[in-house]
């Protein structure tokens, strides 16, 4: 739910078949300056390139000779007065004082906080001041320095240094280096910087000559040679990177704020990306960043690169071959860019020579690889610039496209581990630190050297893609459409993992090294954040690299704290934890550098080391906070005591964000408003719990100290927000727009200024639907259903956007949002038949056409559709989502049903394993719910249904026809056991309200299930720290009793216990606990159907339904309903037969006249009633049909001289007059028998199969084939008789008959035998006494 401020990034496909592009991730990127970083922490808008450049930088702040033939300081001392003589611009020559071995030596340090260079141009020969140049440098331009106090750059400066492996080469390469790098700031676009790089790499170049002014030696080129043919040196490179980066970048941007789009449109950074210059730039800057002398030949190269086993192998015969490629491709390059070549070239017979050793080792072939004194020639500020410039061309592939390589050291079995952790092989190699350690999926290494080696690798493989690319454009042939980008993405990621690791071992000394603690940094600051947002942005990092740097930012905090410095600035803290957030690192470090930055907000009261966030630092940090908090659940090593702390320092920092927020709202950009309220949202920061919690996500509460404190804040916080927002939301994005009412509704915020949000939200929807993506839709209705606020026109506008054209192009979280939002607001299809291919006939569904002409119905159509076509792409919540939004808004779709059980069950089916317990629940509740969907089809149609059965029996069947029996069967019974596997302690009171409901409306029994079930109900209520709904108790006991799944009866003690504690017996307090009648009345009848009558809870159940002052008026208001529905009142009857004759002391009786003219007195009493009573009804209740089993029984019973009548009723007035059970007079009929002897009071009950559950969990009892009444209500195989069967059984037991059961299966397995029917009945008969 985050916004990236950076353009859509375009494909390469039409380039290269294999490329590594990270889509749209919509996480908020840190506003790192756009110019190169190149000293201190300089703001965004300075253009640094632009500046003076200080001498060269190298890697150790030793002597380095010069190799020139003769009295070499004496040649270079006469070179640089004539360079000081000739030159006119003084700003740009600092040059290194000789030391006394006659080497350049550079030093850069802090004193006081004020920069010190000891620089050759600012002392005379006997090093004294130069009194003049001092003088003319004081009136320039301070430079702005860094922000670390004592802190800085190891090494200092740029030109003035000796660069590693020069072998002789004069100032005069510097020099041209310096004007190199002049050249390179003035480019203004791709061609033009790729050009200049060739023109001064190339053979005509003059800064090759040799110093003794021989032409014998041949001339090199970048294209023949390693590392910039000594033509180019780090700060070039990094200038020229960092500069391709911004044309890239700000060209994509001004294309996609561009609304006029056409063909001529270039996408910059693919332009960058294919041109052969490009790659032979990077493939230089690799070459020098791996340490390999300029001087060395790519011929000579590839030939030592022979010995190393993942080299690109030459053969001997093949070098001449190559040498003759090297120079056909050095013309073809030049002539790209226009560089006029010079036909004299050399030979280099060393090449033959050399030999070819295939078992040498890293450390031997590097060493004939390396510059001369074997450092890194790369400054920090030069690895931050390539590292954030390969990360903005998105070059490099990601950790799981290509793992990232580490130097990790194993130590043979029964081999003593050395003490010295310098193994010999260098410098670099063979450490065991924090970078060591590497993940089993990583490329692992055992030496920095073997890292080299391949990156060298890699380089050498796209020089030889490029040569033949140059051969085929010279001899005319098809280009080959950049057939060497992806080994050149692969070069970018290991050169990111060379520096890397070359950070996390120079990190890693420091911590170990006395001397080295107290002194400069190898990075600042700045540099580390660029860092790590380069790594983050390539999603390359790992949590060596990432904790070793914040491990040295807080160190060099301290250090500088303690002397009084400066610490870091707030831009450079917020973009280090947004890169840990966008890796997706988490640990000690990471929380540690949390609770670094709270305390320094804490301590400084808003301000960090005395700068104030900026808005957008704030957005980010806020951003990257709750993202680092949303993956705790994937954090496997995460514990209490590390969560407290997070929490700690999390709730310190969102506060700051929040004040700053209310405090200076006007300044803060849509995007940063909208990430803001993201993230509290994200973490529940200030959640108003009073809301309740939405069932559709799982919400998160951040642990504070302060719940109600904070809550006041954040709602102080958000009023000032809606109001500010409204009058300027034209200026907001669709996705910002969606977020921002995603964490107003998220955060439960409710008020006036909140509503007129969201109408503003919903105008812009409607007037600019077509800028809403597909998770902006989503997000946004989801808002809006989740704060209640319903807008049919904004929710149609949204969901037009879901039709058959553009459902391919929404994710399967943006489809099942969108249908949840559309079912919890109410908004059903204009066609509710029109998927149901199981009950309504094909006249009565509607055309395509006329779904197309509906925008939700469409929306519903397409996105059945789709998931049925990639059930696989959708994630378990997605899928219940889907599901539960149709049978929610009451639309059957079966063939979706179908083919989403079958995914789930069927042969290599998900199952429900990975199912959280509201997945599952919810799951079978949908299922559930289309079967019982199919009774108000059958009202709606009549004899047009396709389906026989009525009642319970119709619900199962009906889902029997929709899925297949043997499917149905299996979806519940896997969910049961994947329910035990999982706990139910898992479950909230909903998720096991929901379960068990949806078993008892299949009647289907899981007794295992059930059990569990039953006993963590009567644990919760035990311990009183779950509390249930009325909904869900009443639910849960009406399972339990429509079942007969026999609980114990501590658990209706419990649930009455609960019940009473909640309710002080008036009507209000029970409306508040009960939303529906309906409820308290399938409460009532499940204590009757297990005989349990707890006085209690029956006298609240009595008072909430017909209340205690006989006024049905009052209780339609204080229910907001239009009076009890006919299946409550069905109910009530059955409730006071069976209580007055069990439990008559309860002294319960309906009201008089009930239900007709209820509340009227008896003089007033009508026999029909008028318009105010609670309702009017026939004198019947039943609906009875006669099935042909039950007249073929009646007529064997005829047979045998057992005189019966079909459908015998009993009436409220029979009941009242001959047994004395107190009822209203009103007579009602609401009692029948299937076959009756009136005169002998025997009934028999023919029960078909709706009057049976069917028990899942593997039934040990066998079918039998002949009943006895003393046994006749025992399990028979799959089957027992259901909680309504029981209830009427003992009501008729009461009134005085004798009931036989007749179980369909028995009497249907004597195969229509006349004679077998006729006993089969005779022995019936004989069980009762009566007969």
């Amino acid at each position: 739910m985050d916004v990236d401020p950076s353009p859509r990034r375009s494909s390469l496909s039409s380039i290269v078949p294999i490329f590594f592009v990270d889509g749209f991730s919509g996480s908020p990127v840190p506003s790192f300056p756009t110019t190169m970083v190149t000293g201190g922490a300089p703001s965004s808008t300075r253009r640094m390139e632009h500046r003076p450049l200080a001498p060269l930088k190298g890697s150790s702040t030793t002597s380095t000779r010069l190799w020139v033939g003769g009295d070499h300081q004496q040649q270079q001392r006469q070179r640089r007065r004539q360079e000081r003589l000739e030159s006119s611009e003084l700003e740009g020559m600092k040059q290194q004082r000789q030391s006394k071995k006659g080497g350049n030596q550079s030093y850069a340090g802090y004193h006081d906080g004020r920069k010190q260079r000891r620089n050759y141009g600012y002392f005379d020969d006997k090093g004294h001041r130069n009194k003049k140049i001092s003088k003319w440098n004081t009136k320039k331009k301070k430079k702005k320095g860094s922000s670390w106090k004592g802190g800085g750059n190891r090494g200092g400066g740029y030109y003035g240094q000796q660069q590693p492996g020069t072998r002789g080469k004069s100032s005069s390469s510097f020099a041209a280096a310096r004007a190199f790098n002049t050249k390179l700031t003035k480019c203004q676009s791709t061609s033009e910087l790729l050009t200049a790089f060739m023109e001064q790499t190339s053979s005509s170049s003059s800064s090759d000559n040799d110093d003794t002014g021989g032409t014998s030696a041949p001339k090199s080129t970048a294209a023949t040679h390693l590392a910039g043919a000594n033509k180019a040196n780090s700060v070039n490179f990094s200038t020229c990177l960092h500069r391709l980066a911004r044309f890239a970048n700000n060209n994509n941007n001004n294309n996609s704020n561009n609304n006029n789009n056409n063909g001529d449109a270039v996408d910059e950074r693919k332009r960058v990306l294919s041109d052969p210059r490009f790659a032979l730039l990077v493939c230089s800057m690799a070459e020098m960043a791996a340490g390999c002398d300029p001087t060395i030949s790519i011929v000579e190269g590839n030939t030592i690169m022979g010995g190393y086993n993942g080299g690109v192998k030459q053969r001997k015969e093949d070098i001449v071959d190559v040498v003759d490629e090297l120079e056909e491709a050095d013309d073809v390059l030049n002539a790209i860019a226009g560089v006029t070549t010079r036909q004299q070239r050399g030979t280099n017979d060393e090449a033959d020579s050399r030999s070819i050793d295939n078992e040498e080792s890293a450390e031997s072939i590097m060493a004939r690889l390396k510059a001369p004194g074997g450092k890194n020639a790369f400054s920090s500020r030069e690895c931050s610039n390539v590292c954030w410039a390969l990360a903005k061309l998105r070059m490099a592939p990601p950790g799981t496209a290509l793992p990232v390589g580490r130097v990790v050291t194993s130590i043979d079995e029964g081999e003593e581990e050395d003490d010295d952790p310098d193994d010999g092989s260098g410098e670099e190699g063979g450490r065991d630190g924090p970078s060591s350690s590497s993940s089993s999926s990583g490329r692992s290494f055992s030496s920095a050297d073997e890292m080299s080696l391949d990156v060298i690798s890699s380089s050498l493989e796209v020089r030889m893609r490029l040569f033949e690319e140059a051969r085929n454009r010279k001899n005319g042939l098809r280009a080959s459409d950049g057939g060497w980008i992806p080994e050149l993405s692969r070069l970018a990621g290991k050169v990111m993992d060379l520096v890397a690791i070359r950070t996390v071992d120079e990190y890693a000394a420091r911590t170990t090294n006395v001397a080295a603690t107290t002194g400069g940094a190898q990075f600042n600051p700045q540099e580390m954040a660029s860092v790590l947002w380069a790594f983050a942005k390539a999603k390359r990092g790992d949590g060596a690299l990432f904790d070793a740097v914040a491990e040295e930012l807080m160190r060099q905090t301290e250090f500088e704290l303690g002397r009084g410095g400066q610490g870091p600035k707030p831009q450079e803290l917020s973009n280090t934890i947004w890169a840990f957030a966008t890796a997706g690192i988490r640990g000690d470090t990471q929380v540690e550098l949390v609770k670094f930055m709270a305390d320094a907000l804490d301590e400084g009261r808003g301000q960090f080391f005395g700068f104030q966030f900026k808005p957008q630092e704030l957005s980010n940090t806020a951003w990257a906070l709750a993202t680092l908090h949303s993956r705790r659940n994937t954090d496997l090593t995460d514990t209490d005591a590390r969560r407290v702390r997070e929490d700690d320092g999390m709730v310190r920092v969102l506060r700051w964000v929040a004040k700053s927020l209310a405090e200076r709202v006007d300044s803060f950009k849509p995007q940063e408003l909208s990430n803001s309220i993201w993230a509290f949202s994200t973490v529940g920061f200030g959640y108003d719990e009073a809301c309740g919690t939405n069932n559709h996500n799982d919400y998160v509460h951040l642990a504070t100290d302060d719940p109600s404190g904070d809550k006041e804040l954040v709602f102080e916080t958000l009023e000032v927000i809606a109001e500010n927002a409204l009058p300027r939301l034209d200026r907001f994005k669709a996705q910002e727009l969606n977020n921002m009412a995603w964490g107003f509704a998220r955060l439960g915020h409710r008020s006036e200024r909140t509503e007129k949000l969201f109408a503003g939200v919903a105008k812009e929807m409607i007037r600019r639907t077509w800028q809403f993506k597909p998770q902006d839709v989503g997000t946004t209705l989801w808002s809006f259903a989740t704060a209640e606020y319903i807008d049919l026109e904004a929710f149609r506008a949204g969901v037009s956007r879901l039709n058959f054209r553009q459902i391919r192009s929404f994710k399967p979280q943006e489809m099942s949002n969108t249908l949840w939002a559309l079912a919890t607001a109410g908004f059903g299809p204009e066609h509710w038949g029109a998927f149901d291919t199981t009950l309504v006939p094909a006249s009565k569904r509607p055309t395509k056409q006329m779904i197309s002409n509906d925008p939700i119905t469409e929306c519903f159509a397409a996105v059945a559709s789709e998931t049925m076509r990639r059930p696989y792409d959708f994630k378990d919540q997605e899928l219940k989502d889907v599901l539960w939004s149709f049978s929610k808004i009451g639309v059957r779709h079966p063939a979706l049903f179908q083919k989403m059980a079958k995914h789930i069950v069927g042969r290599n089916g998900r199952g429900f394993s990975s199912f959280s317990s509201q997945g599952l629940g919810n799951t079978l509740w949908s299922f559930a719910k289309q079967a019982q969907l199919s009774l108000e089809v059958i009202e709606m149609l009549g004899d047009d249904v396709k389906l026989v059965s009525t009642g319970r029996l119709a619900v199962y069947e009906t889902s029997c026809l929709d899925n297949g029996e043997d499917v149905i069967k299996r979806l519940f019974v896997r969910a049961a056991e994947a329910g035990i596997d999982m706990g139910l302690a898992r479950f909230t009171n909903q998720d096991l309200s929901n379960t068990v409901w949806a078993y008892s409306t299949m009647g289907m029994l899981h007794s295992g299930f059930f059990k569990e079930a039953e006993n963590e109900v009567i644990n919760r209520l035990r311990s009183k720290k779950s509390k249930f709904r009325g909904q869900e108790i009443a639910n849960i006991l009406w399972s339990y009793a429509t079942l007969n799944a026999q609980p114990e009866m501590a658990m209706v003690d419990a649930l009455s216990s609960f019940v009473v504690s909640e309710c002080h017996g008036d009507e209000y307090s029970i409306a508040r606990m009960f939303g529906q009648r309906q409820e308290l009345a399938n409460l009532a009848w499940s204590c009757a159907v297990l005989g349990r009558y707890p006085k209690e809870l029956m006298d609240i159940l009595y008072t909430g339904l017909v209340g205690t002052g006989n006024d049905p008026e009052q209780m339609k208001r204080v229910f907001n309903d239009d009076g009890l529905q006919k299946s409550s009142i069905m109910t009530l009857y059955y409730v006071q037969v069976a209580a007055d004759v069990e439990a008559p002391d309860l002294g319960l009786s309906l009201p008089i006249r009930f239900p007709n003219g209820w509340g009227e007195d008896e003089g007033r009493h009508q026999a029909k009633g008028d318009e105010n009573d609670l309702i009017q009804m026939s004198s019947s209740m039943l609906t009875l049909t006669v099935s042909r089993l039950q007249r073929d029984v009646s007529g064997t019973f005829d047979r045998i001289g057992f005189d019966n009548i079909l459908e015998h009723v009993i009436d409220t007035n029979e009941i009242k007059d001959q047994y004395g059970i107190q009822l209203p007079h009103s007579p009602k009929e609401f009692l029948s028998i299937d076959i009756a002897n009136i005169n002998k009071q025997i009934g028999i009950e023919v029960d078909g199969p709706g009057h049976f559950v069917r028990l899942i969990d593997n039934p040990g009892n066998k079918l039998s084939t002949r009943s006895s009444l003393k046994h006749q209500f025992d399990d028979r195989g799959e089957n027992r008789v259901n909680g309504p069967t029981i209830l009427k059984h003992r009501l008729l037991t009461h009134l005085g008959w004798d009931i036989i059961h007749l179980p369909y299966w028995e009497y249907q397995g004597l195969g229509g035998d006349k004679d077998q029917e006729m006993d089969y009945c005779q022995n019936l008969l004989d069980q009762t006494p009566k007969w």
